[in-house]
């Protein structure tokens, strides 16, 4: 055999090898991600992922109705995983938020940071959980403008982005995701809305378009903030406030069977979609609810006290953790048991209002009663909201929940109620 060959094969052999262990040195990499569920117009969205969730209750179930909910600090939640064959050393994981919105990639620097966690540490194929506090008690944010001028208040439902970073990452695409919070619950006959941004990261004006997926036949849409859904403009670098309202078709029987429609909404300009959001509508038929007994701590009726003597003031928090809106009656009374005032307002799904008794009173001292009713009739009490006083002095402030009453005390104690709202 010729040695030149021999030499020439081996030379070969040596090559194929070193290309061998350099394409599985190349192959052992590290790869964290966060799912993403499709791309539009698919099924599922890319604006929906079970990697991301709310989780107050601590129950394993998130993104029940209330989570999040504005007024307080969240559990949030997202799972990451390594999906290389090498280990993932300290990898950042990045939180962020927006009001509930139609968000392309190209506005996510409308999102406000919500936490970041350095130093996640994934071995080839494992999976974390990781867990942030989320503060939604400003009701003022409005992430320094750029959220088109809206603040934190307007909204009920939100969108969170979550991002992961890691130098040499061997995958960049499956590196963030996105989930919108919004399950929502209504009655047959009875109408609910949720209000949402329209973005267009352009600097040109669009011709924007709303494309419905998932609305039964029989339902009715209206619109707020667009006069047609199929065409309107958005100028360059505009975010547009909508308000979407869905009325589902009365019951034609008591026997009907509660409904759960999903739908989706997506925002296309000039051809091309940009971005959407996804809700759940739960529909059933009212009823009246039931309330424990003496002791028990579900009630349409809250009471607490007021102090404004000697430059103290007192503020009362009342959050609505319902997925429908809440009618209530704040009735001041005052130690001498004379009825003083009564304020009327409304509670959207979520919301929080905030009471500055100052304002509504001169000085003195006594009792707040609150009650909550189903719709602005003032008729039929509900199970409807949590509630909080703070009493402020010189020295500091003392914070106790309003506490929650039966429904037996409050049959007769309406009548009272009544001659002071009325």
């Amino acid at each position: 055999m010729n040695r030149d060959g021999v030499r020439g094969r081996s030379a070969w052999l040596v090559l194929f090898v070193a290309l061998l262990l350099g394409a599985s040195a190349a192959s052992a990499q590290s790869d964290p991600s966060i799912r993403d569920w499709g791309s539009p117009p698919g099924s599922p969205p890319p604006w929906q992922t079970p990697d991301i969730y709310a989780d107050n209750d601590g129950n394993g179930i998130g993104n029940e109705p209330g989570e999040p909910s504005k007024g307080l600090t969240n559990r949030l939640f997202a799972r990451v995983r390594n999906l290389g064959s090498s280990p993932a050393n300290n990898v950042t994981v990045r939180f962020h938020y927006a009001p509930y919105g139609l968000w392309s990639p190209a506005s996510w620097a409308h999102f406000k940071e919500i936490a970041v966690v350095t130093g996640v540490n994934l071995a080839p194929g494992e999976e974390q959980l990781i867990e942030v506090p989320w503060d939604l008690s400003n009701l003022s944010e409005n992430n320094g403008g750029a959220w088109g001028g809206y603040t934190l208040n307007e909204f009920n439902h939100f969108c969170v982005l979550v991002r992961i970073e890691l130098a040499g990452d061997a995958n960049t695409a499956n590196n963030h995701a996105q989930n919108n919070f919004g399950n929502v619950q209504t009655v047959f006959g009875e109408a609910m809305s949720l209000k949402f941004m329209a973005a267009n990261p352009r600097r040109a004006d669009a011709r924007g378009e709303l494309l419905l997926r998932g609305i039964p036949d029989g339902w009715k849409l209206r619109f707020e903030g667009i006069q047609e859904p199929k065409e309107f403009m958005l100028k360059g670098g505009e975010q547009r406030l909508i308000t979407l309202t869905l009325t589902p078709p009365p019951a034609r029987s008591p026997e009907d069977k509660p409904l759960k429609q999903h739908v989706d909404v997506a925002l296309r300009l000039d051809g091309e979609i940009q971005g959407g959001l996804s809700f759940d509508v739960a529909v059933d038929h009212a009823r009246p609810l039931l309330f424990p007994p003496s002791g028990g701590v579900l009630s349409p009726y809250l009471v607490g006290t007021w102090d404004l003597r000697e430059g103290r003031s007192s503020v009362l928090q009342l959050v609505n953790p319902n997925g429908r809106y809440v009618y209530v009656w704040v009735a001041l009374f005052n130690e001498d048991e004379k009825p003083l005032k009564c304020l009327r307002d409304k509670l959207s799904p979520n919301d929080l209002l905030e009471i500055d008794l100052r304002r509504a009173l001169q000085a003195g001292f006594g009792v707040v009663k609150v009650v909550a009713f189903s719709d602005d009739r003032f008729q039929r009490p509900v199970a409807g909201v949590v509630g909080y006083q703070r009493h402020f002095t010189k020295s500091g402030f003392s914070e106790a929940p309003l506490h929650p009453i039966p429904l037996e005390i409050l049959k007769g104690d309406l009548r009272l109620l009544q001659a002071a709202c009325r």
